[in-house]
């Protein structure tokens, strides 16, 4: 990652959200994303081919490699976390809260990103007294019957095919870190989707995830029944 520059992050992070649900992007919808000409998004393209994030060949679709899922998860985790920040805890609109999430997301580091999922974790992990006029549909309180969840439990005790809303990551470390750079932070919502014998499969974001063992019995989830 510290051969990445703030620039060929934002492009990793573009390809990953315009592939969400298909295996492809074309430099076009890549240009309308970004905001620029088409003639610039080749020789960014290029770079990020040499150093092995993505596979390209000129005028054909580009595909991200491995290494390129996973950068690009990590820069994505970091603009989830901000964006939920500036604009669920600070109240910002969710333009401003992007545009901030945007100009931050390059310089957060580890230490600081565990500082806000921390925060978060202490908010979904208590009960609000007032959850009987919870305004936000996305909150994870376990006692608000607008949500209709059951207590938390941990990931490898949900059934497939089941939603549920991530509360907390009980694990340290590499191991903690490793986690949450795959977007697995407090309030985003995945469903388990396969068992394998390994771990199980997740969709986040219309993506599959594979996780091990060790890393289902770390995360806490609140299982939605009303999804």
């Amino acid at each position: 990652m510290t051969n990445l520059t703030p620039s060929l992050e934002d492009y990793l992070e573009t390809i990953y959200l315009l592939q969400q649900g298909t295996s492809e992007a074309r430099v076009r919808d890549i240009a309308t994303a970004r905001d620029v000409k088409a003639s610039s998004v080749s020789p960014a393209l290029k770079r990020l081919a040499d150093m092995g994030y993505l596979s390209y060949i000129q005028r054909e679709s580009i595909r991200l490699t491995e290494t390129g899922k996973i950068a690009a998860r990590r820069i994505y985790a970091r603009h989830v976390l901000l964006f939920q920040f500036f604009h669920d805890i600070l109240g910002m609109p969710a333009d401003k809260a992007r545009e901030e999430a945007c100009g931050l997301e390059h310089a957060l580091s580890d230490e600081g990103m565990d500082r806000f999922v921390q925060f978060f974790e202490s908010r979904s992990l208590v009960p609000d007294a007032n959850a009987d006029s919870c305004p936000k549909q996305s909150c994870a309180c376990t006692c608000c019957p607008i949500h209709k969840t059951i207590p938390h439990t941990t990931l490898d005790k949900i059934a497939d095919g089941h939603p549920v809303i991530v509360a907390q990551i009980r694990a340290k470390g590499a191991k903690r870190q490793a986690i949450l750079d795959m977007g697995i932070l407090p309030n985003i919502a995945l469903t388990r989707t396969a068992s394998t014998d390994n771990g199980i499969c997740v969709n986040l974001n219309n993506h599959t995830l594979h996780l091990t063992h060790e890393q289902v019995h770390a995360i806490v989830v609140i299982a939605r029944h009303d999804a």
